[in-house]
């Protein structure tokens, strides 16, 4: 098998230190970017203003020759149950439909316990209810859910691997925070995730040694289930376009051995 089809995007959290420039505000940080060449845009909905800000960075993106090909909701999957709390599952649905309207084929989302501690059993059930009711409307709007659990479930990877696999849909997948690929990797964990990895965040420490050891180990992982999603560049460090684009570059650079 081939090398998969590698895509990089830059996370807009990449433009905390930009915003409060002089004539460097954060639309004209992501627009600046665009024109660099660097195209593929992760938006976090909490960088906009409102969800009327967020459909006006989707048109002018784009008109700029770019696209948000991600966008990380502040919503949080194991903060409402959809089942019973019917504004907090239109919510979802609302934006899962946004991202089909503009082309946006992942929607992030957070599924952290409200108590940032490790999951509970009452958390993987809430978890795998909501997936299952947000399913039928990311599979009619052919957008795929990637879950970002962060770190609370790491400690019972395997019921969470389960939980994703018994779902069984390709619309339905997590995100790889690549900062926690040695330890699925000492737990013989990482090619049991491969395959339902859909997303994979990448932060500036990876990509200086020993960190690029640990990018292509997901890189070799990712390579057996030709992998087609997005790298998204998340760096906080950046302090012009400059530092961002040559960020990427680095990114692309080892993506690319």
């Amino acid at each position: 098998m081939g090398k998969p089809e590698l895509n990089i995007c830059i996370n807009t959290l990449s433009f905390s230190q930009l915003k409060s420039k002089e004539a460097a505000g954060f639309e004209q940080a992501v627009m600046k970017c665009v024109e660099m060449g660097i195209k593929n845009i992760e938006l976090n909905e909490t960088d906009a203003k409102n969800k009327e800000h967020v459909l006006q960075l989707f048109n002018d993106v784009k008109n700029y020759g770019g696209r948000i090909v991600a966008l990380t909701l502040g919503l949080n999957l194991l903060g409402g149950d959809v089942r019973s709390d019917e504004k907090y599952f239109n919510k979802v649905k609302n934006w899962i439909k946004v991202c089909s309207e503009n082309e946006c084929r992942v929607l992030r989302l957070k599924a952290t316990p409200e108590n940032s501690e490790a999951y509970s059993d009452k958390d993987f059930k809430l978890l795998y209810r909501n997936l299952l009711n947000i399913l039928s409307s990311v599979e009619k709007n052919n957008v795929k859910v990637s879950i970002d659990t962060g770190e609370t479930a790491y400690s019972n990877m395997n019921r969470l691997i389960e939980m994703i696999e018994d779902i069984g849909s390709e619309m339905i997948g997590m995100t790889l925070d690549t900062r926690i690929v040695n330890r699925l990797e000492d737990h013989k964990m990482l090619e049991r995730v491969a395959p339902l990895v859909n997303h994979v965040t990448v932060k500036e420490d990876i990509l200086k040694n020993p960190g690029r050891n640990i990018l292509e180990k997901t890189l070799k992982a990712l390579k057996t289930t030709a992998y087609t999603g997005y790298f998204s560049l998340e760096v906080s460090g950046a302090r012009s376009i400059d530092d961002v684009s040559n960020y990427v570059n680095k990114l692309r650079e080892i993506l690319s051995l």
